[in-house]
């Protein structure tokens, strides 16, 4: 039985690992426009031409290479290949990522709306925070999908400790921009300020699911995590958050070191300091 099964979990296990032609043309591409000081369409297309070439000469299956080396064949491979780019090449991601963001993160289109828009952020930077509320509402009542709208509606809510109101709203903001960071970072603090750490965590988490070089996301978690007494877990966001500050030089480095500092003090009240000891080495973080 085993010597039939064995050959069986190789081809499997080959098969599985085998990459399609468009998977190779697109980790060439993503290569290509790597090097590229600019990335974008005419990075793509000065890329893409000879690596296509290339990939139909060294294809190995002739049935494949037949299959694409026609005019069919060539417009069905290059959209797949596009479509895998933001999947596989960290530069594309990032690009898609700061497009969508300037496309939800802007003005409405809708002239009454942006009117309406505009008084309401005068209240709200008078901290008239009522007025602009009904401002705020009369904007999003004339374009449902503003998402600096609702996330400034939200933030007007939070001022007034009307906690679920502005989760109302900061999840209507994430339903139509589900990557919105502040709704994102936002909503994680009321469910914090409502002591809900669990679900503010949940959020923090998928702050740092979208963006994984923001500190914020893993300073946050770690804070609830504490709050949680789950040790473990708060040190291993908190130094995170605690690198990427450093790294960039920012001055909340600072409170990430104020929250190591809390985190070792409780596990050496706990006896616990050899946890700390482990969790700084697995960070590389050399202790005195």
């Amino acid at each position: 039985m085993k010597k039939t099964l064995l050959p069986i979990f190789i081809l499997i296990s080959f098969l599985s690992n085998a990459q399609s032609i468009e998977e190779k043309i697109a980790k060439k591409a993503c290569e290509c426009e790597e090097q590229k000081t600019k990335i974008g369409e005419e990075a793509y297309r000065s890329c893409i031409a000879d690596i296509v070439k290339e990939a139909i000469a060294t294809e190995e299956d002739p049935k494949t290479r037949e299959e694409v080396n026609t005019v069919e064949g060539l417009m069905a491979l290059l959209p797949k290949v596009k479509s895998l780019l933001p999947e596989i090449c960290d530069k594309v991601k990032g690009q898609k990522s700061d497009e969508k963001r300037k496309l939800f993160y802007s003005d409405s289109k809708i002239e009454s709306a942006q009117n309406a828009y505009i008084i309401a952020k005068d209240f709200m930077s008078k901290n008239q925070y009522k007025p602009a509320i009904e401002n705020f509402l009369t904007a999003i009542k004339n374009d449902e999908k503003f998402v600096l709208a609702y996330d400034d509606l939200a933030v007007c809510y939070r001022q007034l400790e009307k906690y679920n109101d502005a989760i109302k709203y900061y999840k209507k903001s994430l339903e139509i921009y589900p990557e919105g960071d502040f709704a994102l970072m936002n909503i994680a603090v009321v469910y914090s300020l409502k002591s809900d750490f669990k679900t503010a965590i949940q959020y923090y988490e998928k702050l740092i699911q979208f963006y994984p070089e923001n500190a914020e996301g893993y300073f946050g978690a770690g804070k609830n995590y504490l709050l949680m007494k789950n040790y473990e877990k708060a040190l291993n966001n908190i130094f995170t958050a605690h690198r990427i500050y450093t790294e960039e030089n920012s001055k909340y480095a600072k409170d990430s070191e104020v929250v190591i500092g809390a985190i070792y003090q409780k596990l050496q009240e706990e006896n616990k300091e050899d946890l700390f000891k482990k969790i700084a080495k697995e960070h590389n973080i050399q202790l005195n």
